[in-house]
């Protein structure tokens, strides 16, 4: 009987923990991994001074085209990142939080193009980001679904 009550106390005290960890910060339930929608591109999403970065980690490749790791930045404007590899880059710039599960005033960079675009995450669900890039009007943009690797 002392078990079932410890095990209880322990899955109680595990669920009221994480409650108000993510009632301390809300801003940071977009930290971690996420998948596009058509599971080809994985990104971590991290924070690093109250702002939110994300890096490309993992992308599916063409068996025509190189290997992951060969991919270059070869679209960038700016001569000096041409070089640059895909992996590791970041792509996901200085995010802030708003307060109601949506992230904005960042940039996303498009490496197949070589843009930035301004952009605005929202939180769907625990498990689901909505990823809006867009160019002077929000309105004007187009949205990318993320899911969070478990």
């Amino acid at each position: 009987m002392k078990f079932i009550k410890v095990g209880i106390y322990f899955v109680f005290l595990v669920y009221w923990q994480s409650s108000i960890a993510q009632h301390l910060q809300p801003a940071d339930k977009i930290i971690g991994t996420w998948f596009s929608e058509n599971k080809d591109l994985k990104v971590e999403i991290f924070k690093k001074n109250d702002r939110f970065y994300g890096k490309v980690v993992w992308f599916i490749c063409d068996p025509k085209t190189p290997n992951m790791e060969d991919f270059k930045d070869t679209e960038n404007p700016d001569p000096k990142l041409k070089n640059r590899p895909w992996l590791g880059m970041q792509v996901v710039d200085n995010l802030s939080f708003n307060g109601k599960d949506t992230w904005q005033n960042g940039t996303i960079y498009d490496p197949n193009s070589g843009r930035s675009y301004d952009s605005v995450v929202r939180l769907k669900d625990a498990n689901t980001l909505i990823v809006r890039g867009y160019w002077g009007f929000e309105i004007l943009g187009k949205n990318m679904v993320f899911n969070r690797v478990e």
